[in-house]
This record gives C-alpha cells, structure tokens and sequence, in this order.
C-alpha cells in the first residue's frame, strides 16, 4: 500500500520526469520537489531507476483503478466501453504530464517496455473481458475482442499525444465524441446503431 508520503514521491518523480527527462533528473531534485529529506528518498528507492518503475507501477495501478470503478457501474457492453473512453481520455487531459514521460522514457528501454505491458495487461483484459461479453449478448460485432481492446487504448491513448503536440486548446469533451464516433459506432451490431 502506498502511503501519502509515496504519493508525495511519486508526483514529484512524474512531474521532473516529464519536464527534464530521466538523465537529467536528479533523486536530489526529485526529494526537493517532493518535500521529504534525501535519506527518506533513497531508503525508499535505491535508486532513480528504482524509483521510475515504482512511480510507472503506481501510476498506470491509479489509472487502471479509476477507469475500472467508472466503467464497471455502467450496465450493458457499448455503454461501459463508451464510460471508458470518457474516463481514459479524461484522465490524459488531466495528467499529460504521465503521456509524455511514458512516450519519451518508456519506450526508450526494452525492460521498461516490458514493465508498460506487464503494468497494461490488466486494463487491456479488462476492456477484452466487456468486448467479450459485448459480442456474447450481441451489442457487439463478433470482431477479435485482444486487437479491438489494444485499438481502443491505443486510439484513446492517442488523446494524450494529441495534447501534448498541439498549440491550441483542445476539447476533452470534443476528444470523446470523436472516438465514441470513430470506434463505438464502427463495433456496434447493424441492429443496434
């Protein structure tokens, strides 16, 4: 379990991290920002890259739980998918600062790699399993519920990058529409739409 003061760590890391980067980063700044001693930090986390896959482990465990608890109190496949697109693309409006340390630090490393699909591969059997029952109770075309679920990530993941390259000002709600149309409208049974 993760204490205040672990969050506390955590924040500071994501957000250091996604202004300076990992290299340039430094466990002395991160224990600055955070507000906690030196020692404290490193008793914590041994080192920087310690403390990058606890911070990742975390962050992407707080995401999968937000989206998860919204989701599962929907009833019906096209609507809990609909709850989760909103609420995935939400939280990268909200948190571009975690978008842009994974595209920039993640992907970097094979082990890191490695960690993202570990870390992900809850949330995406989680999307797979109300695919599945989508399909079952016939909402859903029969299409292949693994590549639909990483589409779906992947298409609302896109959100974040989208924030984070475009000069002007953005419309979550907008955002949602768009790959509620894109996505949703394209899965539905002809019958449904």
């Amino acid at each position: 379990m993760t204490n205040q003061k672990d969050k506390a760590i955590f924040q500071a890391a994501l957000q250091l991290f996604a202004v300076n980067g990992f290299e340039r980063t430094t466990m002395e700044d991160i224990a600055s920002q955070a507000k906690v001693a030196k020692g404290t930090l490193f008793y914590r986390h041994k080192s920087k890259e310690e403390l990058f896959v606890s911070m990742i482990r975390w962050t992407i465990d707080q995401f999968v739980a937000t989206v998860k608890e919204s989701a599962e109190n929907v009833e019906g496949a096209i609507q809990q998918l609909e709850k989760l697109i909103e609420v995935q693309t939400k939280l990268s409006f909200e948190h571009p600062e975690f978008a842009k340390v994974l595209l920039s630090e993640v992907w970097g490393r094979q082990d890191r790699q490695l960690l993202l699909r570990e870390s992900l591969r809850e949330y995406l059997q989680f999307i797979e399993k109300i695919i599945q029952e989508g399909i079952e109770k016939k909402e859903i075309r029969p299409l292949g519920p693994e590549l639909l679920a990483v589409s779906i990530f992947g298409m609302t993941a896109a959100a974040s990058l989208r924030i984070l390259l475009s000069n002007q000002k953005i419309s979550y709600e907008a955002t949602v529409e768009e790959i509620k149309g894109y996505w949703l409208t394209g899965i539905k049974l002809s019958e449904n739409l």
